[in-house]
């Protein structure tokens, strides 16, 4: 009697659907501002290229501007620093919903103020509202764009969020963002 029991425990758990996590928000344009973030353009290191940001009549934020490869620049993007670390430990992918251009776009996070690389990937937009997802195991690092040999981001705090437009191409650029989470 106990053995049907505990056996039918063991199925019922079995057949039990799996948690899923809720998912984690990162930044919601809907319930914050733009102004929070701040536009990090290549002129740090003798570019040219303009971004800026902006929120719309409808409530998304609005990245746009113009990349240009003069004086070796190449990138626009608009960085925010946490008030408080959001931890997305044992979660695995960002979703951000976006209307982008048709062009590729970076985002980028660290987990630490003090650590002097970012895990990033790149994802493409179609032109209309989509979700697009990132996967954590696809972030890798990088220092000013260049390889860092650390292991691929595996989740943890995120203390700063960045989001980049540099395809080593001179182009105008624009994408819509509603809100970035963790899931």
């Amino acid at each position: 009697m106990r053995f049907l029991l505990v056996l039918t425990l063991l199925i019922s758990f079995a057949m039990a659907p799996a948690k899923t996590h809720d998912p984690v928000s990162i930044y919601d344009f809907r319930k914050g501002t733009p102004m929070a973030w701040r536009v990090q353009d290549d002129t740090v290191m003798g570019g040219v290229s303009q971004g800026q940001v902006e929120m719309t009549d409808k409530g998304h934020a609005r990245f746009y501007g113009h990349v240009s490869l003069e004086n070796n620049g190449g990138f626009s993007s608009i960085l925010y620093t946490l008030n408080q670390p959001v931890d997305v430990a044992g979660l695995s992918v960002f979703n951000l919903r976006v209307k982008g251009d048709g062009k590729s776009y970076t985002l980028r996070v660290k987990s630490d103020p003090d650590q002097d690389y970012y895990h990033q990937a790149s994802f493409p937009t179609s032109g209309e509202w989509e979700q697009v997802q990132v996967p954590f195991g696809e972030m890798t690092a990088v220092h000013h764009g260049e390889p860092v040999d650390v292991p691929n981001f595996a989740g943890g705090p995120v203390h700063e969020v960045q989001l980049l437009i540099g395809n080593k191409k001179e182009q105008d650029f624009e994408v819509l963002v509603d809100r970035i989470e963790a899931k």
